[in-house]
């Protein structure tokens, strides 16, 4: 309030200066060097950490002189030194702010403050009225303010409640009555010892500036956060005969300081899926460059021996071990959410079988998970890592809706929604739909919550125990392809998701062979340079290539393959270059080395699992880790391609 007058007693300059600038439009301010500025009349003051280890002694008596009007403090500390000081609340200091200190938060404690000091002005003076005439003027002056006053007889233990008082509980002013249980009984179950036990201290042994923080039962069954303040009242032998008070409501602030923390509680979590990510996506990246070679020279050694031979069912069976930890690299990116989106017609079935291991492992032995698969099912167009991280995100939460031993019932068929039924149904297209179901036999989910469970941040979990994200990302994976998902739960009798993609008409599954045929398609003659900076991937590439007839040039880094390049008379073909490279990118190299051979055609091969880099667009990319007959096909594909 303009008039107020604030001092400044702060030992770190820039937030002083910070301060001064910030309140010097609103206040009358007062810069203080040391203790003496303390003897000058101010309504708030304002200090550190040092400034309350220095004058400690002095603010204490600074404030006794001042008794029984409230004189408020405010310190400013650190997050790092919060714990050193929150014993001088309430006893030296009254409120405190963090730094970085946020404007609007210092605005908004600093008016609480002189609200609280208002207040106390209005209840001396009130208790001097009430030395002097009725009780009628004072409950013409409670009238007037905005606080609830209450005033208590310690002698008859009979309470005084002004209108605002009840009116903060959604009472009338005649619906409750004047008495100490009225209060008692309201308290909140968790706060009734605590605030017995402290006011029964303060009225053995009294301390300048009563406040007590506590929650009242409001009269629709809610709680509201109060904070209350008060004062003794003696008479002339110096026997306490009165307590007078007043409430202060404190619910909003509360809940924003809660919605606050909430939000940084989902900061964190974030930042961690977000470290969990980069340190998964670093791990495939590393294991994808390790299953190159694994897979590839048993597919060479395949190539080379008979079917018949021992040797061909033992490189059968690395290669097939290479795949499978394919498989569980793609898994492990699932949970990340850092695979690259790769839509292709895909098998619901051949998914959920793959990965229902996964899942068991996750959800352990307490809990069920059983299979009911259509016999036969379509194709549907969708990147098979957000496939599984649906089934990840919907099984983990069934998991979490479990308390004990339970069920997990993961089912697909296919049906034809009709026009007719399709307007129930989200608006979703006529048309033929696969439909994959996770139901849970947990706890179900509350009717009121159930518009709400897609929503991003929102979560029916106790705190702590989920992000709010996962439904959130279900959701949008399968809009992204054109699909819906619908929920039905019974509280105490489970919940069951729904999930429609469309079906894919117009492609059929395309079987690939394990190894290369013997078709002349495959094999070549032209001039391949590969630059890659993992030696048994580059090794893997350019004995595949020579054993197909290619001539091939070879380098560890860019440089290298520059100099190979620029060496020859004849032009090279194809480039097949990492794309990310050594103190340059795979791009780079390309559009480096295409600047003197105009027909050069380039063929990327990378391990990286994410959309951290670009490629020109349309460029052939072959993501590893890859089978030799994928090797090969691309590479043909490449040159194929006209310059």
């Amino acid at each position: 309030m303009a008039g107020d007058t604030i001092l400044l007693l702060l030992t770190n300059s820039t937030n002083r200066q910070l301060l001064e600038t910030w309140l010097g439009h609103h206040y009358s301010i007062i810069v203080g060097n040391d203790k003496t500025a303390l003897h000058q009349p101010f309504q708030l003051c304002i200090i550190d950490g040092p400034t309350l280890n220095r004058y400690e002694a002095d603010i204490h008596e600074r404030r006794a002189t001042a008794h029984p009007i409230f004189l408020p403090f405010l310190l400013v500390t650190t997050r790092r030194d919060v714990h050193l000081y929150t014993r001088h609340l309430w006893q030296t200091v009254d409120e405190l702010v963090i730094s970085p200190i946020e404007k609007a938060e210092l605005h908004a404690r600093i008016e609480i403050l002189l609200r609280a000091r208002r207040l106390a002005l209005e209840v001396n003076r009130l208790q001097q009225a009430m030395l002097s005439s009725s009780q009628t003027w004072l409950q013409l002056a409670v009238k007037a303010s905005q606080i609830g006053l209450w005033e208590w007889d310690l002698e008859t233990n009979r309470v005084f409640f002004s209108p605002e008082w009840k009116a903060q509980l959604g009472y009338a002013a005649d619906e409750l009555s004047d008495s100490f249980a009225v209060w008692e009984e309201r308290l909140h179950p968790d706060d009734r010892e605590r605030c017995l036990r402290t006011l029964h201290q303060y009225l053995e042994r009294p301390w300048p500036n009563f406040t007590l923080e506590f929650r009242l039962r409001h009269k629709d069954g809610s709680y509201r956060w109060i904070r209350s303040q008060a004062s003794l009242i003696y008479d002339e032998s110096g026997r306490s005969t009165h307590m007078l008070g007043a409430h202060l409501d404190l619910t909003e602030r509360k809940q924003l300081e809660e919605e606050r923390q909430h939000l940084t509680e989902q900061l964190i979590q974030s930042q961690k899926l977000e470290a969990i990510g980069t340190l998964t996506g670093g791990i495939a990246h590393d294991l994808n460059n390790l299953l190159v070679p694994i897979i590839g020279f048993a597919e060479l050694g395949m190539v080379t021996v008979p079917p018949t031979s021992e040797l061909y069912t033992d490189f059968d069976q690395i290669r097939a071990a290479g795949i499978r930890a394919t498989a569980l690299t793609r898994q492990i990116l699932a949970f990340s959410r850092r695979q690259r989106l790769e839509p292709k017609p895909v098998n619901l079935n051949q998914v959920i079988d793959e990965f229902v291991g996964i899942l068991r492992r996750l959800i352990g032995e307490r809990i069920t998970i059983h299979l009911q698969l259509a016999p036969t099912l379509p194709l549907t167009q969708i990147d098979p890592g957000q496939l599984e991280q649906v089934l990840l995100n919907l099984v983990i939460n069934a998991r979490d809706a479990i308390e004990g031993y339970g069920m997990i019932t993961i089912s697909t068929t296919s049906v034809t929604i009709p026009p007719s039924q399709s307007e129930h149904i989200a608006r979703l297209l006529p048309g033929e739909y696969i439909v994959l179901q996770v139901h849970d036999t947990g706890c179900g989910i509350d009717p009121e919550m159930l518009p709400r469970i897609f929503e991003p941040f929102f979560t029916t979990k106790p705190q702590g125990k989920g992000t709010g994200l996962g439904l959130a990302t279900v959701f949008a994976i399968v809009k992204q392809y054109g699909g819906h998902i619908d929920v039905q739960s019974v509280p105490q009798q489970g919940t069951t998701f729904t999930i429609y993609l469309p079906i894919l008409t117009d492609s059929t599954p395309v079987g690939e062979s394990p190894l290369p045929s013997s078709d002349i398609a495959l094999t070549g003659h032209e001039t391949v340079l590969v630059v890659d900076d993992e030696p048994s991937v580059l090794y893997l590439i350019t004995s595949a290539l020579r054993l197909y007839g290619y001539r091939v040039l070879e380098a560890t880094d860019p440089q290298h393959g520059i100099s190979l390049a620029v060496d020859r008379e004849q032009p090279i073909d194809l480039l097949i270059a990492d794309v990310m490279l050594p103190r340059m990118t795979g791009d780079e190299l390309y559009r480096h080395l295409a600047a003197q051979q105009p027909n050069l055609r380039v063929l990327f091969i990378s391990a990286q699992t994410d959309d951290s880099w670009t490629l020109p667009p349309n460029a052939p990319l072959l993501i590893k880790p890859f089978t030799l007959n994928q090797l090969l096909q691309k590479v043909r594909a490449a040159l194929m391609v006209t310059v």
